[in-house]
């Protein structure tokens, strides 16, 4: 059917900004956040197998036998004081066989690190054996040093240049993921697969003309779908809309969101008009105005539009559609909410078997 084809085209438009915000969103954090260093993580290096030529931004999960010695410390400063809290530190250790680099140990890390560090000083002063000194699991990420770390990490050789030449400037930085954290990173990704999952359900939703099936349920409630079809599309080529809804005594049309409605004219029972006052710091900034559809099963529909268009299509319903209740009070919302019957009852007495109910059984009118 043509008017299913037009529909799902409007759905389309009505969920496309959205979908393309959030999947602008979804690799905005992907790339923000280390992204594509997480994926790296899941296939990690060892240090011995890594090319010194190739070192930036590998991801290495392996085990470290020896520290050289401490070059470098992270202190924390508040208000620009010093706290004298130690958050991280750097250690001078193996690559391979011939190499050396840089290891940054974090808060969480130094404990083990001062550990190490206290065995290979006994080690290296004969007072424990090689076996006694502990081995240290390590994942991190591979970075280049900055001129000012460098300084200070070369500073280790002592003025041996043959050593350091052997001394590659770069560091791994434990439990780091690219350039955050590695929790942050793997929750930063599952926030951007989460956004666009979310960005891509409504578009292949409307694509597959999800935002129909209702409109599709109901016309199979009144009997043959194909033969409904053909009575709705020729409906919706012929009644044109008031303010986005289409009426005649067959139908009642309209676009909420996404969703295409139909409803059956004595589905609808209530309507009224909302205003919502806008305020800014306690100051009066606008007024927005909508059309509020309330159904015999219990929904509510909102439609934003400006406020003569609502008093339009309120007139438009006392016109084609004289069995909807119209104006809001509070007795109407408790009548709603406790007895719709009498709704009903009101268009039947309007139109005498619209709704399918005897007129015995006609409860009385609102």
């Amino acid at each position: 059917m043509q008017m299913l084809k037009q529909l799902r085209r409007v759905s389309l438009r009505k969920v496309l900004a959205v979908t393309v915000i959030l999947i602008a969103a979804s690799v905005a954090v992907f790339f923000i956040f280390s992204g594509p260093s997480v994926f790296k993580s899941l296939f990690p290096k060892t240090l011995a197998e890594l090319d010194p030529e190739d070192l930036e931004g590998t991801y290495v999960k392996d085990e470290i036998y020896f520290l050289y010695g401490q070059y470098a410390e992270e202190e924390e400063y508040r208000d620009n004081r010093r706290t004298g809290k130690i958050t991280g530190a750097q250690y001078l250790t193996d690559l391979d066989d011939v190499y050396y680099i840089g290891l940054f140990g974090h808060e969480k890390d130094l404990d083990a690190l001062e550990d190490m560090m206290d065995a290979c000083r006994q080690y290296v002063n004969g007072e424990i054996s090689g076996e006694q000194v502990p081995v240290l699991p390590v994942k991190g990420t591979l970075r280049a040093m900055d001129s000012q770390l460098s300084r200070y990490y070369w500073d280790m050789a002592e003025g041996d240049q043959q050593l350091k030449t052997v001394m590659l400037p770069y560091y791994l930085d434990m439990g780091q993921i690219g350039n955050q954290r590695a929790w942050l990173a793997w929750v930063m990704l599952a926030v951007a697969t989460a956004l666009l999952v979310t960005g891509l359900i409504p578009f292949i939703k409307a694509l597959k003309g999800g935002y129909q099936k209702k409109l599709l349920k109901t016309l199979d409630a009144m009997g043959d779908r194909e033969t409904g079809l053909e009575r709705l599309e020729q409906f919706y080529e012929s009644n044109d809309p008031v303010c986005g809804v289409r009426m005649n005594q067959d139908f009642i049309f309209f676009q909420n969101g996404a969703a295409s409605v139909l409803l059956r004219p004595w589905d609808l029972v209530w309507a009224y008009q909302s205003t919502t006052q806008h305020r800014t710091n306690g100051i009066p900034t606008g007024k927005t105005y909508a059309a509020i559809l309330r159904t015999m099963d219990g929904s509510q529909y909102t439609l934003g539009m400006k406020e003569t268009e609502v008093q339009q299509l309120l007139a438009a319903f006392q016109e084609a559609l004289p069995g909807v209740v119209l104006g809001y009070s509070k007795e109407l919302e408790v009548r709603y909410q406790r007895d719709r019957g009498a709704f009903a009852a009101h268009w039947e007495e309007i139109w005498p078997g619209c709704t399918g109910r005897s007129e015995t059984g006609a409860e009385e009118p609102v």
